[in-house]
This record gives structure tokens, C-alpha cells and sequence, in this order.
């Protein structure tokens, strides 16, 4: 055979060679040749994303990290996941919480809700919130206002935008309203804002932005307050609702848009503490996770400085207890410092169906735990409790952080 022969031989049989390739890659993906001639160590690290266990913020095993202060400072995608991939076709895995700790209690059962949440066998509480009727979320009873926040740090500009409201209670003699909404950014008296007049209407539309200019260094230290005022037939202009967001609370890495519930100016937002906690879904493990980050401003029994506090988190759906767990208790904290992590497995379709409550509790020296306060988020609720849960639907596999307000 001559050279020119040999040399067309080799060359038709490196294309058929990558022709074969090619086919296999197409039918089997990259993923799954590697892991095929991988060794046994490689094959751990490409199957890493199959362990479902629980993870501690700030541990080395964990994605998400918190600096010394223990502010929760990472929100990026955990790279270990797999693809995104059917969820209906996809069995939920067997639920692990390896740094949480959960209630004592065996957690199986025959019993069974829709959707396939399993029902713990045992899900009384340890205090007085074992009611039904306490489970369901807080409504709002004024209404609710819609805006959005945008931060451009090369200029150093933040844009709030008041989208609408909704939900309004209408004047009694007139069967409508009109209203305008003035902001201000505290403690500076003079970044303020106002809104248009809307009239007629108890679902007021504004689409109105306002640009103002802050350092980054400074603007963490702002808070946004809005109240709502109405205008009767009088011509008197009257506060009925308000709403405040500390721009510290939120990352303004990315736009961002929320529901705020309206209350009554006598009402005090703080009255009871406030909790710091991250959600995310993972739609191809059916896995729903919460990490409960830190408290702050909490209000302990007998007027005392310090407690013992812990955190108690139920799984409900339809009002009624599937599961819990709880976090370890910090004795003797003021502001206590938790970075636990508690999963769920909760299919994708039971989604639209479930609502998490978050309960802080404290210890005492007679083992009773009372309440100091609760705030439930998920599908049903309202305002930042499901601006919060709406976020982490739209940013799957990525932590979504806020901080939220605790009631009774």
C-alpha cells in the first residue's frame, strides 16, 4: 500500500472515530462518559451532588457562608447541583437534616396528605401555638403596597419605583377612595417622595420612580418608610396605612421587587423582634431548605436582658402540621446567632399548597418554651412573607435571604 493510501486510511478512520464520539456524547451526555472511566475518587466528586444532607452556614461542607458578625453574606448558585430535569419524573430523596436539630419523635407515618407530604407522627408543639387556627398566615388588614428597588453603585444611585396598591378598604359613605403614597428615607429628613393623586379606586395604580444619591457605605444604614394617605370629600388628607424596609435587609446586588403589608401608624413593627433566615428549592430533589440565620430585638419574658432562645420550623399544608424541626438552643444571647439549616422534602406540585412557620421560642429554667414570636411565609401569605417565598421560586438552586418582622 502506498503513503498515500496509509495516510487516507488513518484519516477516514480518526473521522469515524469522532463521528462515534460525537453519537455517544449525544445519547449519554459528557456527565455520564466521564463518570463511566473516572476513578473511584473522581466518581465521588461527580456524584457529590447526590448526597442530601443537611449543612451548617459557615462550616467548611457548606455553600453558604457567613463572616465572623455572622451576617449572611453569600447568595450565589450552589455549583454541586445537577441539572435542571423533570420534576414530576424525579422520586423525592430520603430527607436528611444533619446539622439541624430535629424534634424528638419518630417522623414516619401511614397517614399520608396530597401531594405526597408525609405526616409526622408527633406534631404537637412544645408551646401554645398548636392551634390550627394560629397556623394559618397572617392576612393583611389594611392592604398591601407593591414597589421595586434598583441600586447602581458605579453612580452611586438608588431608584425606588411605587408600583400599585391593592386591597384597600373603601371610604363607607363614598364606596371608593383616593390616595397618594409619600415615602421618605429616615433619618435623613430630607430624601422624600409623592405619588400622583389616583382617584376612584381601591387598587390604586402609581408606576412612579424617584432617583436619590447615597454612598454605599451609608445606604445599609437607611430605612425606607411609606405611608398611604386618602383624601375625603373634605379635602383632608389622612394616614391610613404605612410600612417601612431597612435597605440594609435586602440585596440590592440585583433589581428587586416586593409586597409590604399596610398597618396602622399605632401599630410598631418591632414590637417583638425580628428573624433573618434564607430559603431555596431544589426542583430535581423535591428538597425545600430553610436556614435560620439570626434574631434580633427580641423581646424576652420578665423583661430580661438575655434568654435562652431557639427556633422551631413546621411544615404546613392546608393550615394543618406535616413536619418540624428546630434548631439548637443559645444560651444566655441577646441577639443570637443560629446558622442551621433544616430540610424538607416537599414534591413540586405540593408547592402552591404549603406555608412554613417559623416560631422563636425561649427556654426557661422550667422547661416551659413560650412564644416570643412567629412569622409564616409561602404560598397564601402576603407582603414580604411572600415577596420572600416568590424570590426563591424564581431563583431555584440559590439561597434568597431577608429579614422578616416576628408577631403573635
Amino acid at each position: 500500500m502506498s503513503d498515500v493510501g496509509i495516510a487516507l486510511l488513518v484519516i477516514a478512520l480518526i473521522v469515524v472515530a469522532i463521528v462515534v464520539l460525537a453519537v455517544l456524547i449525544r445519547i449519554f451526555g459528557i456527565y455520564r462518559l466521564a463518570s463511566c472511566f473516572a476513578s473511584s475518587e473522581e466518581k465521588a466528586v461527580l456524584t457529590k451532588n447526590e448526597q442530601y444532607n443537611g449543612y451548617m452556614v459557615g462550616s467548611e461542607s457548606s455553600e453558604i457562608t457567613g463572616d465572623r458578625g455572622g451576617k449572611y453574606v453569600e447568595y450565589d448558585t450552589m455549583q454541586t447541583e445537577p441539572r435542571y430535569v423533570d420534576v414530576e419524573s424525579h422520586s423525592p430523596p430520603r430527607e436528611e437534616s444533619a446539622r439541624s436539630s430535629p424534634v424528638s419523635g419518630s417522623l414516619a407515618s401511614d397517614a399520608e396528605f396530597s401531594h405526597g407530604i408525609r405526616r409526622a407522627e408527633s406534631c404537637d408543639s412544645v408551646a401554645s401555638d398548636s392551634s390550627v387556627l394560629e397556623m394559618l398566615p397572617d392576612m393583611p388588614k389594611i392592604g398591601q403596597l407593591e414597589f421595586a428597588l434598583e441600586y447602581d453603585r458605579e453612580v452611586s444611585e438608588l431608584v425606588v419605583s411605587i408600583i400599585q396598591a391593592r386591597d384597600l378598604t373603601a371610604n363607607q359613605y363614598t364606596g371608593t377612595l383616593d390616595t397618594y403614597i409619600r415615602g421618605m428615607i429616615l433619618p435623613d429628613s430630607d430624601s422624600k417622595f409623592q405619588t400622583k393623586i389616583q382617584r376612584n379606586t381601591t387598587d390604586p395604580i402609581y408606576k412612579e420612580r424617584f432617583l436619590f444619591n447615597f454612598n454605599p457605605e451609608i445606604l445599609e444604614e437607611k430605612t425606607l418608610q411609606f405611608q398611604l394617605f386618602a383624601i375625603d370629600k373634605y379635602q383632608r388628607h389622612k394616614v391610613i396605612g404605612e410600612s417601612e424596609l431597612r435597605i440594609g435587609d435586602v440585596d440590592l446586588r440585583n433589581p428587586i421587587k416586593m409586597w409590604l403589608n399596610l398597618r396602622d401608624i399605632d401599630d410598631k413593627p418591632t414590637e417583638f423582634g425580628d428573624i433573618m433566615f434564607s430559603l431555596s428549592y431544589l426542583p430535581t430533589a423535591e428538597r425545600l431548605t430553610i436556614v435560620i440565620v439570626k434574631a434580633r430585638n427580641l423581646r424576652w419574658s420578665d423583661a430580661k436582658d438575655t434568654g435562652d432562645p431557639f427556633v422551631k420550623v413546621y411544615l404546613l399544608q392546608n393550615g394543618k402540621k406535616v413536619n418540624k424541626k428546630k434548631t439548637t438552643v443559645k444560651r444566655g444571647e441577646q441577639s443570637p446567632i443560629f446558622n442551621e439549616a433544616m430540610i424538607f422534602s416537599v414534591p413540586a406540585s405540593a408547592l402552591p399548597t404549603v406555608q412554613l412557620r417559623i416560631t422563636v421560642a425561649e427556654l426557661l429554667p422550667d422547661n416551659r418554651t413560650p412564644s416570643l414570636g412567629h412569622v409564616i411565609v409561602g404560598a397564601n401569605t402576603s407582603g414580604t412573607e411572600l415577596s420572600h417565598w416568590n424570590q426563591m421560586m424564581t431563583s431555584l438552586r440559590k439561597p434568597v435571604a431577608m429579614w422578616h418582622y416576628l408577631r403573635k
